[in-house]
């Protein structure tokens, strides 16, 4: 299946090659958890950035109970060789001269590298692959404290964004290294006009053309992907796929049902479509048994319907966000071109 890479750099990480000149032999794979991030930074200047990583990266979901979407891990300049090859690595200064982060970092950055981020106030550096394989880089120079903030706060989505990337990045190889389900991709773009690719352990539970609806699942840790869709009407966006999504936890999925009271939403931008994305916790009508889920609904104009890509967990005593992640990595295969196998 044809794979899609979106790449993100700033122009002033294209200089990272004066740093590390060429390298032929092949990079090692990036270590540690995927959801922390490793973080070199001075007591003040953590005080000073921490509250604007904890809007995007470290946003508190309830799962439950509560997890974020990523964890700092924060270590001490004299530990940075020991953690080079972390999978996401930060380095937060303003090259104090009694910082022991400064030294490290004109080791790592040219002087002219250092000089233009310094004299561009919106300036940052963020780079895959620099020391490992799958690894996100990034560095934040400011002159001040209040310099430090402003540039973190001004990139925030884009340091997120490339996180992300690379995050799912990863994640895309990880779930799919035993092989996928090719034919199932094939049977519901055949049936139905779109694709999705999916991990080798799900199975099939439902395929209600009736519904608009198809149901698939995997075994403890439990993992369930649903796929509904509508008609579109002169309504907003909004308002169709919150219809939608009314329709899918309560009418299709009768045993389901969502708790309102966690529920929350926002609008992105979902692959090349405007979205909503949904997260909350969601209950069994039957059994004891529920857990956080995840949904993306949009409109998609190849077919011209609404479309929402649900996932939800049940893994008692266990961490939620891997599974939740794993879950929007499948999600974001989702597509209505031609369907082609490797």
């Amino acid at each position: 299946m044809r794979k899609k890479r979106i790449y993100q750099f700033s122009v002033l990480s294209l200089l990272i090659v004066l740093a590390l000149g060429s390298c032929t032999k092949p990079k090692e794979a990036a270590i540690g958890y995927d959801d922390v991030i490793t973080v070199v930074c001075d007591d003040r200047n953590w005080e000073a950035c921490e509250p604007i990583l904890a809007q995007t990266l470290g946003k508190v979901y309830h799962t439950p109970p509560t997890e974020t979407l990523y964890r700092f891990q924060r270590i001490s300049p004299n530990d940075l060789n020991a953690n080079i090859l972390n999978k996401n690595l930060m380095i937060l200064t303003r090259l104090e001269d009694d910082s022991k982060i400064t030294p490290q970092v004109r080791s790592m950055l040219p002087d002219s590298t250092i000089s233009k981020l310094r004299n561009n106030p919106k300036g940052i550096f963020y780079q895959g692959d620099v020391y490992a394989a799958g690894q996100a880089l990034v560095v934040v120079i400011g002159t001040s404290l209040a310099d430090l903030r402003s540039r973190l706060e001004i990139n925030q989505d884009r340091v997120f964004n490339f996180i992300e990337h690379k995050m799912y990045e990863r994640n895309t190889a990880f779930i799919y290294r035993s092989g996928e389900q090719f034919e199932l991709a094939k049977k519901y773009y055949d049936q139905y006009g779109f694709y999705i690719r999916m991990m080798h352990d799900f199975v099939e539970i439902e395929n209600r053309p009736k519904y608009n609806m198809v149901w698939l699942g995997r075994d403890f840790p439990y993992r369930w992907l649903t796929i509904t869709w509508a008609e579109p009407s002169d309504s907003t966006l909004e308002y169709q796929v919150n219809d939608l999504l009314t329709s899918t936890f309560g009418e299709k999925l009768k045993d389901v049902r969502l708790n309102r009271d966690y529920l929350s939403s926002e609008s992105i931008w979902f692959k090349q479509y405007s979205a909503w994305k949904y997260f909350g916790l969601w209950e069994s009508k039957t059994e004891v048994k529920g857990g956080p889920f995840i949904a993306y609904g949009f409109y998609e104009p190849v077919k011209d319907r609404i479309y929402l890509i649900s996932g939800l967990v049940h893994a008692p005593d266990r961490a939620k966000m891997p599974y939740i992640r794993q879950l929007e990595t499948i999600i974001r295969t989702f597509d209505t071109e031609i369907f082609e196998a490797d």
